[in-house]
C-alpha cells in the first residue's frame, strides 16, 4: 500500500471521488470500486457493513491539494467542493443538493427557515458520519461514542454545536441586526487552545443566570455522553458558561 499518492497520480474518476467527499467526515463519493482504488493507496479506509470509505489524513491532505490547483488544471471537470467549516466554526449556507456539506448551527445565526423534519434528518446524518469516522480513526468497535477525531479538534466550534444539535439541544439565533430571537446554546472560540466555550443565550426576558446555569448543566451532560468534556465556570457579573475540551480514550 502506496503512502504517497499524489493528486497528480490519480485518476479522474478518483480525483472526483476526492474532490466531492463529504467536507467534514471525508465520506467519499463514487463506486466502490473508485474507493478501494483509494483505500489500496493510502488515501481512504473502508468502514462498516454497506461498504463506505472515509478519507485518511493523507486523503484529506491530498483534497488540499487539488482545492489549490488553479482552474483549467489537469481535471477541468471536477465541481468546486463546499468549503469546510473553519476553526472558528463558520459555514456558509449549505451547498449544493447532494454536495453533502452541513452547516452547523452555532446560535449566532439567523432564525431556521428550513422544514424542522429536514432539519433534524439533516443534524442525524452529520451525527451518523462524525461517529463512523471516530470509530475509524480509533480502530473502535464498541457502541459508544468514542472521542473526538482529529479533524473535529481542527473544528471544535462546528463539532460542540453538532454534538448539541443532535442531542436536540436548540440553538440560539438572532435577526438582522444581532438581537437574540430565541434562548438556546451559543458555541464560540475560548481563546485556550483545544477548548471552546458554551453559552446559554435568549432574548433578555429568558435569559437569567439561574436558568442559564441548569441549561449549561444539561448541556455538559449531553456533551459528555458525546466524548466532549465540560466544566462550568462564572465569568463575568456571575455568567455562567462551559469551557469544553475532548474526552480522553
Amino acid at each position: 500500500m502506496s503512502r504517497r499518492a499524489t493528486a497528480k497520480s490519480l485518476t479522474p474518476a478518483q480525483r472526483r471521488a476526492v474532490m466531492t467527499s463529504d467536507p467534514a467526515t471525508g465520506e467519499l463519493t463514487g463506486s466502490p470500486a473508485t474507493g478501494a482504488a483509494l483505500r489500496d493507496r493510502g488515501l481512504a479506509v473502508a468502514y462498516g457493513r454497506a461498504g463506505r470509505y472515509y478519507l485518511t489524513e493523507a486523503g484529506r491532505a491530498v483534497r488540499e491539494g487539488l482545492r489549490e490547483e488553479p482552474r483549467g488544471g489537469p481535471d477541468p471537470g471536477v465541481p468546486e467542493p463546499e468549503p469546510a467549516p473553519d476553526r472558528a466554526g463558520r459555514t456558509g449556507a449549505a451547498g449544493p443538493a447532494g454536495s453533502g456539506a452541513f452547516a452547523a448551527a452555532t446560535g449566532d445565526g439567523p432564525p431556521a427557515v428550513e422544514d424542522p423534519g429536514r432539519r433534524a434528518a439533516a443534524v442525524a446524518r452529520a451525527w451518523a458520519g462524525v461517529l463512523e469516522i471516530r470509530r475509524v480513526t480509533d480502530g473502535s468497535a464498541g457502541p459508544g461514542p468514542g472521542v473526538p477525531a482529529p479533524w473535529e479538534r481542527t473544528r471544535m466550534v462546528w463539532a460542540v454545536s453538532l454534538a448539541l444539535e443532535a442531542a436536540g439541544v436548540p440553538p440560539s439565533a438572532v435577526d438582522e441586526g444581532g438581537r437574540r430571537t430565541r434562548a438556546g446554546y451559543r458555541v464560540l472560540g475560548s481563546g485556550e487552545p483545544g477548548a471552546v466555550r458554551v453559552e446559554w443565550r435568549g432574548p433578555a426576558a429568558s435569559a437569567g443566570r439561574e436558568r442559564a446555569e441548569r441549561e449549561l448543566r444539561t448541556c455538559a451532560e449531553h456533551l459528555a455522553g458525546c466524548g466532549w468534556e465540560a466544566l462550568l465556570y462564572w465569568g463575568a457579573r456571575r455568567t455562567p458558561f462551559l469551557l469544553v475540551t475532548p474526552g480522553a480514550p
